[in-house]
């Protein structure tokens, strides 16, 4: 009787095949077509302990838990807080949080903006909570409320425009909105005894700026919103943010600069009569790639600069 035996692959066929699978997992394992790991949200990030340090003053940095970095400050009497977290329970651990450092009732919420990494915790507070946001940022979250019912009771109760002073007991504030940049409501908290300030989303370190226009956001007014936090008066030494470190004058400066140097190169392209992929294919977009579900700092730059021609 004659036994087929099968024939062990070959070394150079199991050497293929190791390759093949090695690649297979490489393709399974990329982020999001137009993300990179460096450029995801906070507040799209698996949730992380909350932390708490000390920036300077009575000012405190609020890091981890859902959502972008909040702020608060401990006053005499009262704290105050700057955004709220992405989600209600990450929002009431980080009222827990606070109390163990300056353990006194929460009297007032400012908001930055309106974005949900930002502003989705707001359930999480106690009833009768002072919310304070620019009438922009208001009208912005108005939308969100059909989607999230529980935002309904939790929406600003007090909104201003333009600009707005407090005496946070005995700490001076002034609220300004310089117009539209990464939304039409950013709000930018300034600190003037302490020369902080609390900017929200309108810094990024290590990446472009992201700028909502569907939210009204305007690429030149945001290099004029940073124009003017650094012209305020005392000088600001730290801005903060809400998906960054503090940064230092000299970085805002700095990114200032740049994106003056990209809107130049733009603009250069676009005189020597090149497409948008083709400019965007300068600064190391791919052409025709899947796009991510934001356009590109160079599509808003390269869209602005049209639409005043």
């Amino acid at each position: 009787m004659k036994i087929n035996r099968r024939k062990r692959p070959s070394g150079l066929l199991l050497i293929l095949i190791l390759v093949a699978l090695a690649i297979l997992a490489a393709i399974l394992i990329l982020p999001e077509p137009g993300l990179s790991g460096s450029l995801v949200f906070k507040g799209q990030e698996t949730t992380t302990s909350i932390t708490i340090e000390k920036v300077r003053d009575n000012i405190y940095m609020i890091k981890g838990g859902s959502g972008a970095n909040c702020y608060f400050l401990a006053g005499k009497k009262t704290n105050l807080l700057i955004d709220a977290k992405m989600s209600p329970e990450s929002l009431k651990d980080t009222l827990a949080e606070i109390q163990k450092i300056s353990a006194k009732p929460l009297s007032l919420v400012i908001l930055t903006h309106s974005d949900g990494d930002h502003v989705n915790g707001l359930s999480g507070l106690p009833g009768g909570i002072r919310i304070l946001a620019h009438k922009k940022t208001y009208e912005e979250m108005l939308p969100a409320v059909e989607q999230r019912p529980e935002l309904k009771d939790f929406l600003p109760s007090e909104t201003y425009e333009g600009s707005k002073n407090l005496d946070f007991e005995g700490t001076r504030l002034e609220l300004r909105n310089f117009g539209p940049a990464h939304t039409s409501g950013d709000t930018v908290t300034f600190i003037p005894e302490s020369k902080v300030a609390i900017a929200g989303d309108l810094v990024f370190i290590g990446r472009d700026p992201l700028i909502h226009k569907q939210k009204n956001g305007s690429f030149f007014a945001l290099i004029k919103t940073l124009e003017s936090m650094l012209a305020y008066k005392p000088e600001i030494e730290l801005f903060l943010s809400g998906h960054a470190d503090p940064a230092s004058r000299q970085y805002i400066a700095e990114l200032v600069n740049s994106l003056k140097e990209k809107e130049a190169r733009v603009r250069e392209m676009i005189q020597q009569k090149k497409t948008l992929e083709e400019i965007k294919a300068a600064f190391g977009l791919e052409p025709g790639s899947a796009p991510s579900r934001r356009p590109s700092l160079i599509d808003i730059i390269y869209q602005e600069i049209m639409e005043k021609k």
